[in-house]
C-alpha cells in the first residue's frame, strides 16, 4: 500500500533533483557563452558556484530520504531538503540578476 505522506515527503527529494539539474544547465549555458566570447567579470564565478554549495545538501538529503523508511529520519530530512533547496534556488535566481546586471552589454 502506498502512503501519501511518505510519498509527499520523497517529493521534496524530488524536487531538489529538478532544481539541482536546472542549476547545472545554468552552468553548462555559462561555460558555454564564456567559450564563445562573451566576457564574465572574475567575481562572477564564484558567485556561480555558490548556490552549488546548497545544492550538493539538498541532493544529498534528498538520496537519503529515498533510502529511508525510518519516520523519525524522514520528519527531520524532509524539512532540511526542503530548507536546503528553497534558499539554493533563491541564491540561483539572485545570483543569475547579479551576474546578469554585472555583465557589459
Amino acid at each position: 500500500m502506498i502512503d501519501p505522506s511518505l510519498e509527499m515527503r520523497r517529493l521534496v527529494g524530488k524536487f531538489a533533483f529538478l532544481f539541482a539539474g536546472v542549476y547545472v544547465l545554468v552552468l553548462f549555458g555559462t561555460g558555454v557563452a564564456a567559450a564563445t566570447g562573451q566576457r564574465l567579470p572574475l567575481v562572477a564565478w564564484p558567485l556561480l558556484f555558490l548556490p552549488g554549495v546548497a545544492f550538493v545538501v539538498a541532493v544529498r538529503d534528498g538520496f537519503r530520504l529515498h533510502r529511508t523508511t525510518e519516520p523519525a529520519a524522514m520528519r527531520m530530512l524532509w524539512r532540511r531538503c526542503l530548507l536546503f533547496v528553497v534558499v539554493a534556488v533563491v541564491l540561483l535566481a539572485v545570483t543569475a540578476v547579479v551576474v546578469e546586471r554585472m555583465t557589459p552589454a
